[in-house]
């Protein structure tokens, strides 16, 4: 039977996806089965850290975490694609010659350069009343999915060079102006009155990047995962971030972070799925909103040092919490609701900070328990 693991983040995101999902990819590469990587939520903003065991280090945004072991991607249309952001991925990924098959859905989202400025004019409007938004333009490209200004990365692909520049032109000049005003920006700011003026330039570069990029890539259905024996489902973000957490409005992220995307993929295939929940041994969350369990960083360990999580002008420094097991296990069980699946739980960064294991082992008695007291995935095992 083929093999499904869902590996799914049970916070605010940074738990450790990256790691799980490579390691999953690893047991896939020793059973010497075929492997494929899907993303299923968020775009260009996620960034899943994986360090091989001979020193490789990246942080995945378009690419699933299981390239350096050799599987492949697959971007399912609830992924938005910047194709900005992927070109500077596939040069990092050819550097260090980790390259495999990246496919993407039809009906994925893209993200254009205009919903990028409107995210960061929004964000630099709001000053101390900014949401954290990572400033990739992710929820204003799902906003502008809802009217006449989108298409597909399928339908873009068939248009001529002529009607994207014409596309994009109007989103730049109509559409840019309207979102603004609607958000309650009169006059767009003078610094981006400047970038805008090289409209043409920011739009003959984007559509080069989209063509690049199409060289570079597989457009598909999600018929690709009948092609794999060993496919993992690479969510993005945390639960707490789901954007049905309503009691977390409104700093949550404009996708399904649990078991739904995954499952109405897999559908009625015949699949083993594993459902895997993630969590450091302590919280994280950037950005503005809602944590229950803010603690100082001392109160966890004043030398942690995360490469990924650096200081940036939308999000700010990365907030630490407590991680409490019995509200992970109840958050757990209601993503899971009558899914008949295996469980598991991941708890990662065992070398910054301590779990009670006995603890863990009673309050998830009827799951499988993975740790992880290192970076990469020889440092996970079972408990």
């Amino acid at each position: 039977m083929k093999t499904a693991k869902i590996v799914i983040g049970a916070n605010f995101g940074d738990e450790g996806k990256g790691l799980m999902t490579d390691y999953f990819a690893n047991e896939a590469k020793k059973q010497d089965k075929s492997c494929l990587v899907v993303c299923h939520n968020g775009g260009s903003q996620r960034g899943h850290t994986v360090v091989s065991p001979s020193g490789l280090r990246h942080v995945f945004h378009h690419f699933g975490s299981g390239n350096f072991v050799g599987a492949d991607t697959y971007l399912s249309s609830e992924f938005i694609v910047n194709p900005i952001i992927f070109n500077q991925e596939l040069s990092e990924l050819k550097n260090m010659e980790a390259i495999t098959k990246c496919f993407v859905d039809r009906n994925c989202y893209i993200t254009t350069p205009f919903d990028m400025m409107i995210n960061q004019i929004v964000e630099e409007h709001r000053g101390d009343g900014k949401h954290g938004s990572c400033g990739l333009g992710i929820f204003e490209t799902i906003v502008r999915s809802r009217t006449d200004k989108s298409y597909s990365v399928y339908e873009f692909s068939n248009m001529p060079v002529c009607d994207m520049r014409m596309f994009l032109d109007n989103i730049a000049t109509e559409y840019l102006p309207y979102r603004l005003k609607q958000l309650g920006i009169e006059n767009i700011p003078a610094k981006w009155e400047r970038i805008l003026n090289d409209k043409g330039n920011i739009i003959e570069n984007y559509i080069n990047d989209f063509m690049f990029m199409l060289d570079n890539v597989q457009i598909i259905n999600s018929d690709i995962v009948d092609d794999y024996n060993y496919v993992i489902f690479e969510g993005a973000q945390g639960l707490l971030l789901d954007q049905n957490n309503l009691s977390y409005m409104p700093h949550l992220t404009p996708s399904n972070t649990g078991i739904k995307n995954p499952m109405d993929i897999i559908g009625n295939r015949e699949i083993e799925v594993e459902v895997c929940y993630v969590s450091r041994t302590y919280m994280t969350r950037h950005g503005a909103g809602r944590f229950d369990t803010e603690c100082k960083k001392s109160d966890i360990n004043e030398n942690i040092v995360d490469l990924t999580n650096i200081p940036n002008p939308y999000q700010d420094t990365i907030r630490y919490g407590m991680l409490m097991l019995n509200d992970l296990k109840n958050r757990i069980i209601s993503d899971l609701g009558s899914a008949n699946v295996n469980k598991s739980i991941a708890i990662t960064h065992l070398n910054e900070y301590g779990v009670d294991q006995s603890e863990l082992k009673k309050i998830f008695n009827e799951f499988d328990i993975y740790v992880s007291d290192g970076m990469t995935h020889n440092d996970v095992y079972s408990l």
